[in-house]
Order: C-alpha cells, then structure tokens, then sequence
C-alpha cells in the first residue's frame, strides 16, 4: 500500500500525504476503481484499434457492434455481484476499511425555495451504500457508454460505412449498387445518375484490367477517375469523400506530434512552406527513408547550376 511505502520515510510531508491518501481509500473506493477497471478492459481493445491511422471504416463498425453487445450483456446483477466480491477480496487483502459509507445530514432546502414545492433534486446526493452504487454508477455508466458508442455508429452513420467499403477494390461489395446507395443518399447523390455511373466504370475497370493495371486501394482508383471526373461527377465526388472521412483523429495527432518536434527554437523562424514540407517528410518517414538521397542531390544540384554551394 502507498501509506505502507511512505511511512517508514524520514520525510514528515511524506508521512502526512501517506496518511490522508489512506483515509481516502474505503471499500466504496475500491470498489469503484475495480468497477471502471472492468468496464475499461472491455472497451481497451477497441480503442487500441481504433488509434491505428490506417483502419477501415467498416472495421471500426465491426468493433463497435462487438464492444456494444458485451457492455449490454455486463449490464447484469451477476456481473456486479462479481465486481463487488472482486472489490472485496482487495479491501480484505490490503486492510481496506469495510465500514459502510458513514450516513450523511439531511439536506435542508434553501431559504428562498421554503414557500416553494421543489420536485427536482436540488443538490446532488452521494451513494450512501454500496448497493446504491449498482442503480447509481454501475447502470448508469454502462448505459452512457452504450448511448453514446450507438450515436457514433448509428446506422445512418453504417450506410456511409458501407458506401465507403464498397469504393475499395480489395472489399468483397467493391462498386456494389446497393451498398453505395445509404452513403449516395446521405450527401445528396441521385440513384438515377449514380447506377448508370457505376455500369460504365465497372466496363472501364475491366479495359484497364485486360491491360495489366489492377487497383490496389481507393487512392489509386481515385488517380484513375481523376482524369474521368467530369464525366463520373457523382462518382468522384463520393471517392473523394471516402478518402477524407477518418476514423479517429488518430492521423491527426500524430501529424500535430510531428509537427511539436520540428518546429522548435532553432527552427522557429522558418516560414509556413519549409514547415510543411519538413513536417510532410516527417509523417511519411517511411517513404523518406525510401528514397535515394545521392539521387535527389544530384537533381537539384542539376536544377541549379547557378549554386555557390558544391553539393557532395
């Protein structure tokens, strides 16, 4: 235990912190702390992959139906009889005080609200047993979670999911008509011009396939459509928006990490062009270190044979 830790220190302001974190920790703490232990075990996973950049949208839709259904099935008296012998064997196991949260006064209603009849709860009440805690946290917090995982993946926000699947080439309903159609509604695209689209890119896809050009994920059947686009308008335009729609912000804030460790003191007088450029090269760090550095030298020492500097 941390007082244990600290009270044997020569520190007195050690000894004095040790003593009042210990007089926090009571059984209702514990127990507390074992009950989000257990509901973030059950969501630790999804939000590990969900801070990976390069996840797919219908992916993240799989997890969330996963992680959704086994907080509704912990949503359970067994499951909080077993929270709570678990809190208990770790009050019993560090001398925890088992003592039931001390009763509180009564609550007098404000002055001004005396010649009032008051029907909502004025002030908020604090468990006073450790029952209480199962209608007051344990339900609550689960249901919160559920509410809120459902609202982000709503099934209106599946149709675009399934609209963004069918614009990949490696997935099973790629250019599928009836999976676009969810996410062609949503941004205000037409059945009647999207299906007739999509029968003449599927005859175009099958020409550049007999020629050996086989697409390998939506940025490229972007850069295929790209020359194409005034002819598949509502097309492209969803392709593009598939590509902008991020699962997490995960992308983004490596991108903001990158950006902390280059612009620093020495660098802080570099313009807005050179940042962007050095930060571009620092999130693509593997197609950085791809390249030949001899190679670009000698580019731009080609480019600029007016330089006083010799490049080696």
């Amino acid at each position: 235990m941390l007082y244990n830790f600290f009270a044997n220190s020569p520190n007195a302001r050690r000894k004095t912190e040790a003593r009042a974190v210990s007089g926090l920790i009571d059984e209702q703490f514990v127990l507390l702390l074992t009950l989000f232990e257990d509901i973030s075990r059950v969501t630790k996973f999804m939000s590990d992959q969900l801070q990976y950049p390069s996840l797919e949208l219908s992916s993240a839709m799989d997890l969330a139906d996963s992680v959704i259904a086994t907080l509704t099935d912990r949503r359970a008296e067994e499951s909080w009889r077993e929270i709570r012998d678990r809190a208990s064997d770790l009050c019993t196991k560090d001398n925890v005080n088992h003592n039931e949260t001390p009763e509180r006064r009564q609550a007098q209603p404000p002055r001004h609200l005396q010649e009032f009849v008051v029907e909502a709860q004025i002030e908020r009440t604090p468990a006073t047993s450790l029952d209480a805690l199962r209608t007051e946290c344990f339900y609550p917090v689960i249901d919160r979670l559920v509410v809120e995982m459902g609202r982000r993946f709503s099934t209106e926000a599946g149709g675009v999911l399934s609209g963004v699947s069918a614009l990949s080439p490696k997935h099973a309903s790629f250019l599928d008509n009836k999976c676009l159609q969810p996410m062609a509604k949503f941004y205000g695209v037409t059945e009647e011009n999207l299906t007739p689209e999509l029968h003449q890119v599927k005859r175009l896809l099958e020409r550049k396939k007999q020629q050996g050009h086989e697409l390998k994920d939506t940025v490229e059947f972007l850069a295929l459509m790209r020359p194409y686009k005034d002819a598949f308008t509502d097309l492209h335009r969803l392709i593009c928006i598939s590509l902008t729609l991020p699962v997490t912000s995960a992308g983004c804030e490596c991108s903001f990490s990158c950006l902390r460790c280059i612009k620093n003191y020495l660098r802080n007088s570099s313009g807005d062009a050179r940042n962007s450029n050095l930060g571009l090269l620092a999130i693509n760090k593997q197609r950085s270190k791809a390249l030949d550095v001899q190679r670009v030298i000698d580019i731009f020492a080609s480019n600029h044979n007016n330089r006083q500097i010799v490049l080696l």
